[in-house]
């Protein structure tokens, strides 16, 4: 029962890397503002510590957290700003009926599920590739339509997650990990086919992220 190498031990070690990534994840997005580089090193990390045993799981985090800082924190902004002024929006169309406002209301609503859809892939691209802001929007659209399905189920993921912290407080110290992990295996498999393939013997072939 108590070998390193058992299926109780492995998922005592994935339970405990989940953990440490959530409360990690949590004290990085205190100030709301560096929330994009926390999840972008969330992701980072348990794609390459948990998922491919690569690193050490804190060590990976805080070297994401850091390397993406400057970058993330221009989209994290916008983010939130965006999300406030659709979140406003909606709620003033939902709480003000007539004709009009039900057709503004699908379109803020579709409006919310692109922004959502978006910000749910741009971070992983961020752990992944050296591309501008720019680039790595156009790039988390393109995958959100192409993969719309995997999308869909992602989102609603979240969502559970998110009830689930709100019912349950004491889960936001697993339900945030337990979300990047989970969806590293449907994001690396649609980050692997936007990555150039290496030859055999090139270095770049040894990665982790191509094993």
């Amino acid at each position: 029962m108590f070998r390193s190498d058992n299926l109780f031990s492995r998922f005592m070690n994935v339970l405990f890397d989940i953990i440490c990534v959530s409360v990690l994840w949590i004290l990085c997005s205190v100030p709301l503002l560096t929330a994009g580089a926390a999840s972008t090193a969330a992701y980072y990390a348990m794609a390459k510590s948990v998922r491919y045993k690569t690193g050490y799981t804190v060590k990976e985090f805080f070297h994401s957290f850091r390397y993406n800082m400057k970058q993330s924190i221009p989209i994290t902004i916008a983010f939130w700003i965006i999300m406030a002024v659709l979140l406003m929006d909606i709620w003033y169309v939902w709480t003000n009926d007539n004709k009009l406002n039900s057709a503004i209301f699908m379109v803020l609503i579709f409006i919310l599920f692109l922004v959502a859809g978006i910000t749910l892939y741009i971070y992983p691209l961020l752990s992944r590739f050296e591309k501008g802001t720019l680039d790595l929007i156009k790039t988390a659209a393109f995958v959100m339509f192409k993969y719309l399905p995997i999308t869909i189920c992602l989102l609603l993921a979240f969502g559970i997650a998110c009830i689930g912290i709100y019912l349950m407080p004491w889960s936001v110290f697993v339900l945030p990990g337990a979300f990047m992990y989970g969806i590293t295996f449907p994001v690396e498999w649609i980050l692997r086919k936007l990555m150039p393939k290496a030859d055999e013997e090139d270095e770049e072939a040894e990665k982790w992220y191509y094993q």
